[in-house]
């Protein structure tokens, strides 16, 4: 981990409280962050572009990420697409399961940045679940969110 994000993070010691940091293009803020010594949940995981972007600015960056995260509980895939908004959702392509309940990463890409949360369903009810990372991939994910969100950022790492 970079020796700054992991200072803030070690700094953070309150669980349930919002956590913010600036990146190179922009400012991530996770919701209800609680920090662990391994791991980290949260809520609800923000990233604020520093400029709006145009719509095909905004689509590149939803490739971008499909590309670039890889390595959380499900892959990734755009399921919706409104070139008008233009507002991009990327949803778990296959769900994990645990007999009735299916769970799933969301995430909205718009104008001005990227929303990311984690869902759980069971019979037609939908509910929002937190989402848990280790801190390293809590690292990866925030500086993948601000490394899609560069106009040339269209390889995988």
């Amino acid at each position: 981990m970079s020796h700054t994000f992991r200072q803030s993070l070690d700094n953070h010691s309150a669980p349930n409280r919002k956590f913010e940091t600036a990146l190179n293009q922009g400012k991530v803020t996770a919701t209800d962050l609680t920090v662990e010594k391994v791991g980290v949940s949260a809520r609800q995981i923000d990233y604020r572009f520093s400029e709006t972007k145009s719509p095909q600015e905004a689509s590149d960056v939803a490739d971008n990420l499909v590309r670039r995260v890889d390595y959380l509980l499900e892959p990734l895939a755009i399921i919706e697409h409104d070139p008008s908004g233009p507002q991009i959702q990327i949803r778990s392509q296959k769900p994990s399961s645990d007999g009735q309940t299916q769970r799933y990463y969301e995430m909205n890409v718009d104008r001005d940045g990227i929303s990311i949360e984690r869902y759980a369903a069971s019979s037609g009810v939908r509910e929002q679940d937190e989402i848990h990372l280790t801190r390293e991939s809590f690292e990866r994910l925030c500086h993948d969110l601000d490394e899609a969100s560069t106009p040339t950022a269209k390889t995988k790492r």
